[in-house]
This record gives C-alpha cells, sequence and structure tokens, in this order.
C-alpha cells in the first residue's frame, strides 16, 4: 500500500490494517508465504506523523507464525509483537542523474528513504515480520527436544537408550582431583 504525502495532516496520522479487512495485510501475507513462513491473524497499528519534508513512523504489527521447534522438530503457533519506529526521508536526486544523494551517516540510521510523493509500507511490514521471527523457534522455554540417539520426542515420552558421555578431550580431566 502506498501512502501518498500531499494527503497526509500535519502531526499525527494513525493507520489500523487489520487481515480480512485490508489489502496491505493479505498482500504481506502472501508476500511473507512467499519467502516460506505463513502468518495470519496479521494486525498493524501505526502512526505516521507528518514533520513535512521528512515523516516519522512508529507502532507495531502483529501476528501468528506457524513455526516448527528448533528442539522436538515439532510445528506450534508463535505469537508474534514487532515495534516499528523510523524515519522517513525524502531523496534527492541531482537533476539528470538517478543516484540518489546520501549523506555517509545514513547507513547508520534508522532511516528509510522514498523517492517521489508516495511511502510504499509493504516493504516496511515485511522487513518488521522477519526481523520478529527467531532464527531457531522454541516451542516452549520447557521443551526437552529429541533423544540425539533414537530420535524420540522427550516432551511425549523417555526413551531408553544408554545415557553415553559425549566425546570430548577434556573427560580425563574429570578424573583428576581438584588440591
Amino acid at each position: 500500500m502506498k501512502l501518498g504525502t500531499a494527503q497526509l495532516k500535519p502531526g499525527d496520522n494513525p493507520f489500523h490494517f487489520e487481515a480480512g479487512k485490508d489489502g496491505l495485510v493479505h498482500e504481506l501475507i502472501r508476500q511473507v508465504a512467499a519467502l516460506g513462513t505463513k502468518i495470519e491473524d496479521v494486525k498493524a497499528d501505526l502512526v505516521l506523523t507528518n514533520l513535512e519534508p521528512d515523516y516519522f513512523l512508529r507502532g507495531t504489527v502483529e501476528f501468528k507464525a506457524e513455526q516448527v521447534c528448533g528442539r522436538c522438530a515439532e510445528p506450534f503457533t508463535l505469537p508474534a509483537t514487532q515495534p516499528i519506529a523510523l524515519g522517513l526521508a525524502h531523496v534527492h536526486t541531482k537533476r539528470g542523474s538517478s543516484d540518489p544523494i546520501l549523506s555517509e551517516q545514513s547507513e547508520d540510521l534508522d532511516i528509510h528513504f522514498f523517492e517521489g510523493n508516495e511511502i510504499e509500507l509493504l516493504p516496511i511490514l515485511e522487513e518488521s515480520v522477519f526481523l520478529s521471527i527467531p532464527y531457531a523457534p522454541i516451542c516452549r522455554a520447557e521443551c526437552k527436544g529429541l533423544c540425539q540417539n533414537c530420535g524420540t520426542n522427550l516432551n511425549l515420552k523417555a526413551c531408553s537408550c544408554q545415557k553415553v558421555r559425549p566425546l570430548s578431550p577434556f573427560n580425563r580431566l574429570s578424573e583428576y582431583q581438584v588440591i
């Protein structure tokens, strides 16, 4: 979804996007699914502050993502809330050139640059969704995972494998007493 900067009033401009009601959320769900993650129940509450000529976007994106536990390999639903706070600034180009003029500091700041009179929200929301999904999600803190020998899900039942001490060059040190 693109927001026209001419339509924004000075000061705060609140926006609420919700699954099933807004095309932006439907497109966000489709884009994220194309990259391998299924999300649902998406809600975005944003406030775009018009500080002409620049803008400030803040708010949250809430959703549920279908994930696979990194310990027990069972599917689960991960609820996530990701805060958004970033500046939006016009990119100025030299006349006759397509290269934008950016300050050297701009790479260090949390600023999203845009050209023209429209702000594209979809890439901002998509980035927020992916930043809130953990690399190795865990279904719950107490998850016991899988047995390394037989593959039994230790959350469901105990396995009968003999507990073997892992091989380590430091195992021999445990035989010595500390003085």
